[in-house]
Formats: structure tokens, C-alpha cells, sequence
């Protein structure tokens, strides 16, 4: 199953803690910075974990760092443009499916891009080895549906902002209504 790794979540965490301090471009405190040692306090996580982390972010260009006694970071982008594909990309590197997808963007991409497994493997498109673990690449039936459902993943992980899921703002994607529920406000009688 697709999970989200406890670095990639400490990342959301951390930038989101940052958010909500306002810290960021018509933040209510635009031009404050927050300490890595802050975040790590509220977040009772390891002081180097939460610097290096913020570190990588800093050095990929969601985070301005400011160096000194007052220094800390604040976002260089509002949180509503900073997606979790922007996120998770930094922490784990580009989001990847299967191998056949890896394969196909490997090919597609500069070398040394990272990508993100959720496949056993996928080091072979990293290299930019072509050998494949995989005996149907060649025939398989479900590359082309698989690159349908790493494409929906991918479309969400934009599509999902840090204002959201840090609370700033209310979260855009409804749930769908329980098979046999009545939507609210709707009436049950029949006349």
C-alpha cells in the first residue's frame, strides 16, 4: 500500500509549523523567521533532524534561511503554493509507482533525478541501467493503466497545498457521501 515515510511527514510538520507562525511572503509576519530549535521544541523531535531537514528545503528553494542569533527560516512561497508533490519530492524524491513508469520517466528526465519508490525496484532506472526486473515489460497490459493511476496520484500530490494541510484554510476535497446516505439538508419524506 502506498504509504508516506515518517521524514516526509515531520517535512509537512515543519513547514507547516512555519506557516502558521505566518512567516512567508503577505504573512501576517512576512518578514519573521522561525527558529529550527523552536520547531524541534514544539515538536519534541531531534534538534539535527528538524535543521537538516529544513536545511535540504532551504537548499531546494521552498525555504530562505537567515543565518544568526534571530536567524531561522521562513517560506520563500505562500503555503497555498506549495504543494505535497513539492514536499514529498524534496524528502523522497520524485514519485514513481511501478518500474515501467520509473523506466519511462528516467528516459524522459536529466539524468540523476530522484525518484520516489513505491516499487520494490527501482534502482535500475536511477542508473540508468535499462536491464528491467520486470519480464513483461515488453507485452504487459497494465503499463499503460498503471501510467494512468501514477499520473491520478501525481495530479492529487499537486493538487494538495500546504494551507490545507496545515489548517489555514478548509480542506477542497469533499468526501463522497456513504452509499445509501442521505445528503444533509436533503429531504427523506416522499409525497
Amino acid at each position: 500500500m502506498l504509504r508516506i515515510s515518517k521524514k516526509a511527514d515531520y517535512a509537512v510538520f515543519l513547514l507547516g509549523a512555519i506557516a502558521r507562525a505566518g512567516a512567508y511572503p503577505g504573512g501576517p509576519a512576512g518578514d519573521a523567521v522561525v527558529s529550527a530549535h523552536e520547531i524541534a521544541r514544539q515538536a519534541k523531535l531531534n534538534k539535527s533532524v528538524v535543521a537538516n531537514l529544513l536545511k535540504e528545503f532551504a537548499k531546494r528553494g521552498l525555504l530562505e534561511s537567515t543565518r544568526g542569533l534571530k536567524g531561522g527560516y521562513r517560506l520563500v512561497r505562500t503555503p497555498a503554493e506549495i504543494s505535497l508533490g513539492d514536499i514529498l519530492e524534496v524528502v523522497e524524491g520524485r514519485f514513481v509507482l511501478v518500474d515501467c513508469v520509473a523506466l519511462d520517466l528516467a528516459n524522459a528526465s536529466p539524468a540523476g533525478t530522484g525518484l520516489l519508490a513505491l516499487a520494490p525496484s527501482q534502482t535500475s532506472a536511477e542508473t540508468g541501467d535499462h536491464d528491467h526486473d520486470c519480464s513483461l515489460i515488453s507485452f504487459c497490459p497494465s503499463k499503460a493503466p498503471m501510467r494512468i493511476v501514477h499520473e491520478r496520484i501525481s495530479q492529487l500530490f499537486r493538487a494538495i497545498r500546504l494551507d490545507e494541510l496545515c489548517s489555514l484554510t478548509p480542506t477542497r476535497l469533499q468526501p463522497a457521501p456513504m452509499s445509501g446516505a442521505t445528503p444533509a439538508g436533503a429531504s427523506t419524506s416522499h409525497r
